[in-house]
């Protein structure tokens, strides 16, 4: 079971543009019925590392679809073909200062005529690669019944989230205030890095690290959110590249990444790590120091041996490298689920 974002977004202008034309829906004289999103909590578009909690909301974006439902409920899908036309593909803003707005502005149909189901996903993209389910070339449009699949490509700095079906609303339902609750679509992997001390004589310069085969393309299928259609060539996935003087006992977090989940049993997906190893020739004199760099590339399905040599959606995981000089590099890898208490994205 996925943990659940949910997302605070008090919006308040939407028209529906379609097919070409812009339609406005006047709202009941009795009720103001404005569509507007509510939710606890928004940690969007967040840096990892440098940016301030009050920086956490600004520009975050999501796409937010509307299926008008007359006379049925979203589980009838199959047999009364619920399209997205109320609102499709909508982009809903947050900005410091004036919380979250999109425009044109939608209102709520008459609830004795249809109901309104929603789905979104974020981070928003106008072009982003909706597809109709289950293929893999048909564009997702207006007209398309159900939810979409997505083609996503990953570059390891940006999530991918996608909301619960929130289905057959009405204004009186929820007082005109949709709660989205949004899930990771993608991995999280943490890298630490450490020394493994031999009496302190010598000292370890971390100089890269980066996952090589991976896929960065594939697609998100909504039948039952799993990924499927790996495509493209296999990529290398910087995580670290710097000079970096490694503790012992300590630690040193790197980075983090967000790649797709994926299988890591085939031979080309490796942990590549280069470093630098220096020591005086004579421990008690400093007038020659001994340099010299080495790389080390070990199989992934070995590092993440005991969590079934896979990336899932969701997980979160934590890789810990300890290096000496004349020893093979030592691996500690932990897991969990992503949680929200982690629902940052990673920005470059």
């Amino acid at each position: 079971m996925f943990n659940r974002v949910t997302f605070i977004i008090a919006a308040v202008s939407l028209t529906l543009l379609g097919a070409g034309c812009a339609k406005t829906y006047d709202p009941a004289p009795e009720q103001d019925s404005e569509i507007r999103f509510g939710a606890g909590s928004m940690l969007l578009n967040n840096d990892y590392a440098s940016k301030a909690d009050n920086d956490y909301y600004d520009n975050t974006s999501f796409g937010v679809f509307a299926f008008k439902q007359i006379g049925g409920t979203w589980e009838q899908l199959a047999t009364k073909n619920w399209k997205p036309d109320y609102m499709f593909n909508q982009e809903v803003v947050h900005s410091l200062g004036s919380a979250y707005t999109y425009s044109p502005t939608r209102y709520w149909p008459d609830p004795s005529e249809s109901s309104l189901s929603f789905w979104a996903y974020s981070p928003y993209d106008e072009n982003a690669g909706l597809l109709v389910s289950g293929s893999t070339s048909t564009t997702y449009t207006s007209t398309s019944v159900g939810l979409p699949d997505m083609r996503f490509t990953a570059d390891g700095h940006t999530d991918l989230l996608y909301s619960n079906v929130v289905a057959d609303q009405t204004f009186a339902s929820n007082s005109g205030v949709v709660d989205l609750a949004f899930n990771h679509a993608l991995s999280l992997v943490d890298v630490k890095a450490e020394k493994l001390d031999e009496g302190g004589l010598y000292t370890v310069t971390l100089e890269e690290v980066s996952f090589r085969g991976i896929f960065a393309t594939a697609i998100l299928g909504s039948s039952d959110w799993t990924w499927g259609n790996y495509g493209g060539s296999r990529q290398d996935l910087p995580v670290w590249d710097g000079n970096t003087v490694l503790a012992h006992g300590t630690a040193t977090p790197l980075a983090g990444v967000m790649p797709i989940p994926q299988d890591l049993s085939n031979d080309a997906c490796r942990l590549h790590v280069a470093f630098r190893v220096s020591y005086y020739e004579d421990p008690l004199d400093d007038s020659t120091l001994v340099e010299y760099s080495t790389t080390r590339d070990v199989y992934l399905r070995d590092v993440f041996n005991w969590v079934g040599s896979v990336w899932e959606r969701n997980k979160h995981y934590t890789v810990t490298i300890r290096i000496s000089p004349d020893r093979p590099i030592l691996f500690t890898v932990s897991w969990s689920e992503w949680g929200a208490e982690h629902n940052y994205q990673l920005s470059s």
